[in-house]
């Protein structure tokens, strides 16, 4: 996985690389038994400190993605359960859950499947857990495409969320809360089917979502673009579509999308997967 450090970002660099691995890692491009490359591998070649490199992949440790393997380096841990199976009927529900788990779906989400499957129930209601106004506004347009139910920020429904906050959130939620995991798409999922732009071609990142342009950045780095062709466009400011008039193309998400200046040459980068979308369907209506 390619790895780009911004020296002038609002991210400390620590916090950066544990974005982009934890990115990889939900995305899928960084598979299960991945080894990550060495501290001084990483320091050294985008020349910071090597105590930030360890910080964070300490950071990444502790909290559960990575794992040590002596005498050979850390490596993006299996997130299916290693627990015995005790009975017959334990033995089946490991297995249903290591499956589900292989494919990307989380425990708590098998258990809501299975809740549905056995008393269906049509949820009336989507409820957005996301503190950044920015990317809760582009997550509910890209909801509200494939779901017909009113989406709010707060109260009571299915409460939504992106994978990489849904950990720290369940320790806050009720019990009985029904929640669903917003896994997002891969690099190589996001670009399928579009050509690249030229060698020399200059590409805009447009968003109010600061994390939406990290991101988008992160998968055009990780794909084959070159970092100096990339400029990022804050939508929120005043004059941000004078920025890209000399773009071959912008990379942008769906709210600032629909706000591009006509004729503008865009390519709209989804953040939810699709497979995802289709669950929220069922679950729905």
């Amino acid at each position: 996985m390619r790895l780009w450090i911004t020296r002038t970002s609002e991210l400390p660099i620590r916090e950066q690389l544990v974005h982009q691995i934890v990115l990889g890692i939900l995305s899928k491009d960084l598979p299960p038994g991945y080894k990550l490359p060495s501290v001084r591998a990483v320091a050294r070649r985008h020349q910071i400190h090597s105590n930030t490199v360890s910080a964070a992949w300490h950071e990444l440790r502790e909290k559960g993605w990575l794992e040590l393997r002596r005498g050979s380096g850390l490596y993006v841990r299996a997130m299916h359960p290693h627990d015995e199976a005790r009975g017959e009927l334990d033995g089946l529900l490991t297995q249903l859950l290591q499956t589900a788990r292989s494919h990307g779906h989380e425990p708590e989400e098998v258990l809501a499947r299975l809740g549905h499957l056995v008393r269906p129930r049509k949820h009336k209601r989507i409820v957005i857990a996301e503190a950044d106004p920015a990317m809760r506004e582009i997550l509910a347009a890209e909801i509200a495409e494939y779901v017909r139910v009113p989406i709010d920020s707060a109260g009571t429904g299915l409460i939504v969320a992106l994978a990489t906050r849904m950990t720290k959130l369940r320790r806050s939620l009720p019990r009985d809360a029904e929640y669903f995991t917003l896994h997002v798409r891969s690099a190589g999922s996001s670009l399928e089917g579009q050509s690249p732009p030229g060698k020399d071609a200059l590409i805009s990142i447009a968003s109010r979502s600061q994390e939406i342009r990290f991101w988008t950045r992160a998968m055009l780095i990780a794909v084959g673009i070159p970092a100096e062709s990339l400029c990022e466009v804050d939508s929120s400011q005043d004059g941000w579509r004078d920025r890209l008039g000399l773009s071959a193309v912008v990379v942008t998400d769906i709210v600032t999308g629909r706000e591009l200046p006509e004729g503008c040459p865009a390519r709209v980068y989804r953040v939810i997967a699709d497979s995802c979308m289709e669950q929220l369907k069922e679950l729905c209506g």
